[in-house]
């Protein structure tokens, strides 16, 4: 869908508390950001694909496929609707405006909810929120009563334009706009947490004593060091790793092979020297168990 919408209009009057926590998200997407490597985001991102997709499903009630928006569109869109307001904050705080607005167009149709999650993700990624790296759909689909309540979605009003954009800032707005940013502020936190070093170590500590592929692989305990450092570092040279394991070379080889042929490390057909983390979905299970990844 590429049909261009009115621009949101927000309220008058935004409260402080709201400013500080779109502020305080700013802050912690980034933080999130930097604590993952790059290659364990992009595997993290393909499996957020996959969940939005579920979550989407659980919140539409049906099994459409995700919206997937023209570039050029959200790019001019983004640029025309957000342009003209110099704060970040603000204008993270007119994207969420805008999702309440899109679900009460008067233009009502099916997938419009996968619309205006689509296009609110396209938009934080623009602003540098990093929103392949957590997921607004899950927050959402948890708290889907909440949701539906506060966007009036089982009885929408039907409206356009700016005399109906000026009814909706009265009608809830600003509610709806503290729900959204507690839901992505829960959604940041979640995986901020399971991605942390502590959390980390203890999830695959857990993994490797009780992942049934694991045992059945062969695993040994020794290479849990080697793969906690690769997946914190998301890629690391096969010598490295080798040696992370304290095991006697042919030893570590063969570990590393089992590993290979389980998913869970990476070599590159160009470098068969740099291995890479990957996480399959029996494994990723154990890092994120209350994310359904499959």
């Amino acid at each position: 869908m590429t049909e261009h919408w009115p621009h949101p209009i927000n309220p008058s009057s935004i409260p402080t508390s709201t400013l500080a926590r779109a502020d305080e998200l700013v802050r912690k997407t980034a933080f999130l950001a930097g604590l993952v490597a790059p290659k364990t985001a992009a595997c993290l991102s393909e499996l957020l694909i996959v969940a939005n997709a579920h979550y989407s499903s659980e919140i539409d009630g049906n099994s459409s496929e995700p919206e997937m928006l023209e570039r050029e569109f959200v790019l001019e869109h983004h640029q025309s609707a957000f342009g003209g307001i110099p704060e970040l904050r603000r204008r993270i705080v007119t994207v969420l405006c805008q999702h309440h607005q899109v679900l009460h167009g008067r233009t009502q149709r099916a997938g419009i909810g996968a619309f205006a999650r689509a296009l609110t993700f396209e938009h934080f990624a623009l602003l540098g929120l990093h929103p392949h790296l957590w997921s607004l759909s899950r927050g959402l689909g948890r708290r889907l009563e909440e949701y539906q309540s506060a966007t009036g979605m089982n009885d929408p009003m039907q409206t356009d334009g700016l005399e109906g954009a000026q009814k909706l800032i009265g009608g809830g707005q600003l509610a709806f706009i503290d729900f959204m940013l507690d839901v992505c502020h829960e959604e940041v936190d979640y995986v901020t947490t399971a991605l942390n070093r502590r959390r980390l170590r203890e999830s695959i500590t857990h993994a490797y004593r009780t992942n049934s592929q694991l045992k059945e692989a062969g695993i040994t305990p020794e290479t849990m060091p080697a793969f906690l450092a690769l997946l914190i570092q998301g890629a690391l040279p096969r010598s490295e790793f080798v040696t992370f394991t304290g095991l006697p070379r042919k030893a570590a080889n063969d570990q590393l092979n089992r590993l290979l042929s389980l998913g869970i490390v990476v070599s590159t057909p160009s470098n068969h020297q740099r291995l890479e983390v990957g996480l399959p979905v029996w494994f990723a299970q154990d890092l994120l168990p209350d994310f359904h990844l499959a």
